[in-house]
């Protein structure tokens, strides 16, 4: 084949290319697992990059028949970011469950007055960020970010680039999806906060009948450590929680990408 004749096929390689990076690097870039103090932007790109190269040749009948500058090639850029956007946004409500969980037991347990800043989730308890890093763990663990990457493959053969889809339904799926967050975050913490609940309840009743009983110095601290002794009890149903929830949150956005035939 002549040099000539290839110029066409390598141009639509090219587009492409591009389209196929920009739902991906959409997607890793609002992804909370890409943490922007240990993983730069240039990680990104290049994970970004390999993964288009794989999807690339995947599919080796996908073509497209736009112009580089064109119209239609900017309204599909913009779909392909948007459904990346969405698809990082459902992922995210995975982790934001036991966020919401880790600030309700920090709270109830007096955790929160010491607070840290995340780039990601903004001021968390030091509770909340050791259960974060527990739920990292255990999502690579169960090959969460492998199941990421075969969903994100099969959705350029429900979803491909050379057609115009509007992701309205993937957001009504992030929408319903979200309920699962207080669910979720209730089922985690509803052990502890019910211990903590009693024991404020036998604090004031202390207090009733035992006016010299300080509640201030004597209180807290027993509500901080009974706290932390729910926690060790607890831990280990909750990462078999965790693990079902995630299971189970994988399974969805895998259904909301396959419904959208």
């Amino acid at each position: 084949m002549d040099i000539i004749q290839l110029i066409p096929l390598v141009y639509n390689k090219f587009i492409l290319f591009v389209l196929i990076f920009t739902r991906i690097s959409a997607l890793l870039t609002f992804f909370v697992l890409f943490r922007r103090d240990l993983i730069t932007g240039r990680i990104i790109i290049s994970l970004a990059s390999i993964l288009s190269l794989y999807i690339l040749l995947l599919y080796p009948n996908m073509s497209v028949q736009y112009g580089l500058f064109s119209i239609s090639m900017l309204v599909q850029i913009f779909i392909q970011a948007v459904i990346g956007l969405i698809s990082g946004l459902f992922l995210n409500v995975i982790f934001e469950v036991f966020v919401v969980a880790g600030q309700v037991i920090s709270t109830q347990a007096g955790l929160s007055v010491a607070s840290l800043i995340d780039q990601r989730f903004g001021f968390i308890t030091s509770l909340t960020h050791f259960y974060i890093i527990t739920v990292t763990l255990l999502f690579l663990l169960l090959n969460g970010h492998l199941f990421v990457i075969k969903t994100l493959a099969d959705s350029f053969s429900v979803m491909p680039v050379d057609q115009i889809f509007l992701p309205s339904h993937m957001m009504a799926q992030v929408l319903s999806y979200s309920s699962i967050l207080f669910s979720g975050a209730v089922t985690l913490s509803i052990t502890i906060v019910i211990v903590l609940l009693m024991t404020n309840i036998a604090l004031a009743v202390m207090t009733k009948f035992a006016p010299q009983f300080n509640l201030f110095s004597i209180g807290l601290n027993m509500e901080l450590v009974i706290g932390l002794f729910c926690v060790y009890v607890t831990y280990q149903l909750f990462v078999a929680e965790s693990g079902d929830l995630i299971r189970e949150s994988l399974s969805l956005f895998y259904q909301s990408i396959m419904k959208m035939k």
